[in-house]
């Protein structure tokens, strides 16, 4: 089974069930077992008791030993008194009394079940161990060896994994050791009330693995097959730029510490050895989910290898958040494009269905002492004189003018009249202006007239934005799941980072939407989406389907007169309207005539012309006087429905029709079909 299943799956169903039991220490499972199958080492800073070592004895059984054996697993609590003894294992007495292989005497240790031999190590408050232990295991992780008397040894060890409650101290010498630690994770408590709950009361039984999920643990075979393979992964142009990018904000970074800051350890360090082992945290990521490229969803991981410090922490996830969402998934979409064409839109809506109303300059009037006066000039000074809107009395001392009252009699010369604006009395003013005010207003059209007309240029000119609009916005989502698709099955990375490696598509989709919302203003101002109105006789229609009412007809322009193909002349449960042109034609010739009568016009219009029935013939001739007023306005004399014979169409096709006469004679049936009678072709019409 674990020969065949893909890594992805593989490693997915291993990682789920080692996390059966463990409370809100995913991320520190996926990234523990990330690092043992890199082949480098973690380390988890947090409080005692928050399932450090359970972690580690849950990524031992990740893997499995050659032959019968078992996966070595070592692990200790460090402290200031441990010894070296308690890693590395005590002194061999045979070996100092050459008693041993060699029959030398020699200092050498007995490894047995000790760190030197083991697998997978757990070191917990490593900080706290001695120079001694701490050197020893610099050489361990740097080299994979364990200089043990005069022997080298090879040293097994697929993974360290250390934590500890507190960072490595300054000055202690720590900072080699500290580097070998590629990964770094703060852990703590279960913060979920039902969680914690759940792991108070729930089993404390010894965790193993079903003989089903054993099937998929990880051999030394597996690993060295696949180291191969990861050393051939190969990282794509977005993760350079991504590195690239990272490594050029810790410097600004760094750029602005304060000298103290920097004494402090503050500045970001991370030198070209970490960045190759980071690199290969990446690509083992990438080979683990089934890809031969680095992705950018891989490029999180890099948030959790280049802090040293509390500080540092919680400035990385923005660093390589803000580098990864800068470089994320780029996208082309025509927004310029849509935007320029909702500014033409703009410009058409004015045109077609607004006017420019100037209103003329006012005479400024403001209100003193509660009255309401005009704003003057006296004339040939600059002094400016408020004289009350109601006729009024003149007085040489001030310089306005009492209201008038009905119950006094003034002199002639104490009266003042305005003409225009200019008010004579004693004295001439020139009443100051209100400046002229311009504005659009809508022009005024019949309900069936704004109605067919707002839905023609809806379908002309607002509809076609608004489908690029959403043929745009869906090709985005589009290639935002499709893209997401290898982001979400990442087994590795932290999953918020979708946000940020589709910041870019996410910007383009709210761009369009606000296009959107743009446009729908600029349609809101002409549609009147109440309007349900129906045909009257006497409407017409033209090309573009839009009709007008008969009293309308008089404003249209020429080219709108030219354009009209039919008028209404039917408007009942169904509305028919007739073809503007009659010909003379003998009963054979009808069926021909109906059938290409629409052959010249528009394709919408074209087909299902018809030589109408008596009954429809009859209606027809009831509404002459409507039609007629229409057909007239328009100038089309030779159309007009004049007092002759017109042919209807028969019952069954094969009958002489009958005809109607437009006068009293109403309906006469006619069985000679060689008479030439003149008809008129009709067809049932909706709005658009």
């Amino acid at each position: 089974m674990a020969e065949t299943i893909k890594h992805h799956d593989r490693i997915s169903v291993l990682k789920n069930a080692l996390s059966e039991g463990l409370y809100e220490k995913d991320e520190a499972l996926r990234l523990a077992l990330l690092t043992a199958i890199a082949g480098e080492s973690i380390f988890f800073l947090g409080a005692p008791g928050c399932a450090k070592s359970m972690l580690a004895r849950r990524v031992v059984q990740a893997f499995k030993a050659d032959g019968a054996g078992s996966v070595q697993y070592f692990e200790t609590l460090l402290n200031q008194f441990s010894t070296p003894e308690d890693v590395f294992g005590n002194i061999s007495l045979k070996a100092l009394n050459g008693e041993g292989e060699s029959g030398k005497e020699e200092y050498r240790r007995l490894t047995e079940n000790m760190l030197p031999e083991a697998d997978i190590a757990f070191l917990d408050e490593i900080w706290k161990a001695s120079p001694a232990i701490l050197n020893t295991l610099l050489t361990i992780i740097n080299e994979r060896k364990f200089h043990n008397g005069s022997t080298v040894q090879d040293v097994p060890l697929k993974a360290l994994l250390a934590a500890s409650n507190e960072l490595p101290a300054k000055d202690r010498g720590l900072e080699a050791l500290y580097d070998r630690f590629i990964i770094r994770l703060p852990i703590g408590f279960i913060q979920n009330e039902d969680s914690f709950f759940d792991m108070v009361e729930g089993s404390s039984s010894e965790f193993e693995l079903s003989d089903e999920i054993k099937k998929l643990q990880i051999s030394n075979e597996d690993l060295k097959n696949w180291k191969t393979q990861i050393d051939a992964v190969q990282l794509s142009e977005e993760s350079r730029a991504v590195i690239s990018a990272i490594r050029k904000e810790l410097t600004v970074q760094n750029e602005t510490l304060s000298e103290e800051e920097k004494a402090a350890g503050e500045s970001f360090a991370i030198g070209d050895r970490r960045w190759k082992k980071i690199v290969r945290i990446l690509k083992t990521s990438a080979f683990l989910n089934d890809r031969t490229e680095v992705d950018l969803m891989d490029c999180q991981l890099i948030e959790y290898c280049i802090w040293s410090t509390g500080k540092q922490q919680k400035k990385v996830r923005q660093i390589v958040e803000t580098c990864i969402q800068q470089n994320g998934l780029d996208c082309d979409t025509a927004i310029d494009d849509i935007n320029d064409r909702i500014e033409e839109f703009t410009a058409k809506v004015e045109k077609d269905w607004f006017e420019t109303v100037t209103e003329s300059a006012t005479d400024k009037i403001i209100t003193i002492d509660n009255q309401e006066c005009y704003e003057c000039i006296r004339r040939g000074t600059s002094e400016t004189w408020y004289i009350t809107v109601g006729k009024g009395k003149h007085n040489l001392s001030n310089t306005y003018h009492d209201v008038y009252d009905s119950n006094k009699t003034y002199d002639t010369s104490d009266s003042f009249k305005k003409t225009d604006d200019q008010i004579s009395c004693h004295h001439i003013f020139r009443v100051k202006k209100n400046s002229a005010t311009t504005h659009f207003e809508q022009k005024k059209f019949s309900d069936i007239a704004q109605e067919t007309s707002q839905k023609n240029f809806d379908k002309a000119y607002y509809k076609p934005i608004v489908d690029e609009i959403h043929t745009e916005i869906k090709a985005l989502k589009d290639k935002k799941e499709a893209d997401a698709v290898p982001f979400k099955a990442n087994l590795f990375a932290n999953q918020d980072y979708n946000k940020s490696l589709t910041a870019k598509l996410d910007e383009a989709i709210r761009q369009l939407q606000d296009a959107e919302i743009t446009l729908a203003k600029q349609h809101n101002r002409y549609f009147n989406a109440e309007l349900n109105t129906d045909f009257s006789e006497g409407d017409v229609i033209l090309k573009d389907g839009t009709a007008f009412s008969s009293e309308e007809i008089k404003n249209l322009t020429e080219e709108q007169k030219k354009n009209v193909i039919a008028v209404v002349c039917i408007a009942d449960d169904k509305t028919f309207a007739i073809g503007i042109s009659e010909k003379k034609l003998a009963w054979n010739a009808l069926k021909e005539y109906a059938l290409h009568y629409g052959d010249a016009l528009p394709k919408d219009y074209a087909a299902n012309w018809s030589v109408p029935d008596k009954a429809q013939l009859y209606a027809i001739w009831k509404n002459r006087d409507k039609l007629n007023t229409s057909l007239t306005a328009l100038g089309i004399q030779g159309g007009l429905l004049t007092p002759q014979e017109y042919w209807s169409a028969s019952e069954n096709g094969e009958a002489a029709a009958f005809y109607q006469l437009f006068d009293e004679n109403g309906l006469q049936d006619h069985t000679t079909k060689d008479h030439e009678y003149a008809v008129r072709t009709i067809r049932e019409w909706n709005k658009i």
